[in-house]
């Protein structure tokens, strides 16, 4: 819509003030100087040095507010300004391309936003086979019960959110991979306090990658390995022992840093 039709009556003749330039286009006075400083309009000055905008002044602040709004910086502005149609239509494509990256950019940032969301909200949104489901389903929703309060389940449902499918399942791997040198350790006889095995249990604790474990949080966790009977059984089955004996190792862990094993809390 053209603001020319309204540039007429009171100070038509001699231009418009800053003040009425900017009532007549919306365009906030700071603005209206900034485009000045970068040299996209040139008001001219009247008596005591004051700002004078005129007819052309109108049209040309109407065409840089289209290309502002389109995306285009200062710079580009200017020179559309100041070129023929053939020249403009290369700058204009180059910039329809941008927008539409842009575009498929943000499309992504808000579908991780919405997995985000709704696993910060308690919904797993898992898709696997409907029997793999079942299981998933209810260790989330009661880890959900447990946790989704916690500073920590905001975290997990970032990783979880931002992680493909590919890193999810190079983290569950990493995480097989300690428990098994974990069980061989356990196997071979190596005493929970020993060096080897306390390297081993610190890795154990690095590779539970959802959120960040503190050693006291481990001492946490390895109580919950032995008290509960599926972390108990998944433990048993790589080695007979083996929930208690990590127990001891990261409890172990814990005093090398610190840590009461019997204050432990999660922080």
């Amino acid at each position: 819509m053209t603001h020319e039709s309204e540039f007429s009556g009171e100070g038509s003749k001699s231009g418009l003030s800053i003040g009425q330039m900017s009532e007549l286009t919306g365009v906030s006075r700071r603005m209206l100087r900034h485009w000045e400083e970068e040299g996209l309009i040139y008001p001219i000055r009247g008596l005591s040095n004051y700002r004078q905008y005129m007819q052309d002044d109108v049209a040309r602040l109407e065409r840089i507010v289209t290309y502002r709004e389109m995306g285009f910086n200062a710079r580009q502005i200017k020179a559309l300004l100041d070129c023929k149609t053939p020249l403009a239509l290369d700058e204009l494509q180059g910039q329809r391309s941008r927008i539409e990256e842009k575009i498929q950019l943000l499309g992504k940032a808000a579908d991780r936003l919405d997995r985000l969301i709704a696993l910060a909200e308690g919904k797993s949104g898992n898709d696997s086979a409907p029997t793999k489901i079942d299981q998933e389903d209810q260790y989330f929703s009661e880890a959900y019960e447990r946790w989704g309060a916690s500073r920590q389940w905001l975290e997990y449902a970032e990783r979880k959110a931002m992680c493909s499918e590919q890193e999810q399942k190079k983290d569950t791997a990493r995480l097989k991979n300690v428990e098994s040198e974990l069980a061989q350790a356990k196997r071979k006889g190596l005493p929970p306090s020993s060096d080897e095995v306390l390297e081993l249990i610190d890795e154990h604790r690095q590779a539970l990658s959802w959120f960040h474990v503190t050693p006291s949080m481990h001492v946490i966790l390895g109580r919950m390995y032995v008290a509960d009977p599926r972390f108990k059984s998944h433990y048993e089955q790589l080695e007979p022992g083996l929930a208690k004996w990590m127990l001891v190792a990261i409890e172990t862990a814990a005093r090398a840093y610190g840590i009461d094993p019997s204050t432990a809390k999660w922080e």
